[in-house]
């Protein structure tokens, strides 16, 4: 399970992820709301399974450190602004 994540936008900077993450695995998407990346990632079989468990609204601008995706798994989000 890749546990960083990257929000591609146009703030994106070539460097970030070399910089955020070295030369861990990362996950690049568009999405930015949170069910459809948690389902995205595998970690919600559904939209309605994630909301369901609290997980509702758009990523937060900027860096979420370790957030808890569920009981399983803790994922860090870069999202530039």
């Amino acid at each position: 399970m890749i546990e960083n994540i990257i929000i591609q936008n146009e703030h994106l900077h070539q460097t970030d992820q070399e910089i955020l993450f070295g030369d861990e695995d990362v996950h690049l998407t568009k999405t930015t709301d949170l069910p459809n990346l948690l389902v995205e990632l595998g970690i919600f079989k559904s939209t309605s399974e994630a909301r369901r468990a609290g997980r509702t609204g758009e990523i937060a601008k900027g860096w979420t450190s370790e957030f808890k995706a569920s009981k399983k798994y803790r994922i860090w989000i870069w999202n530039p602004f």
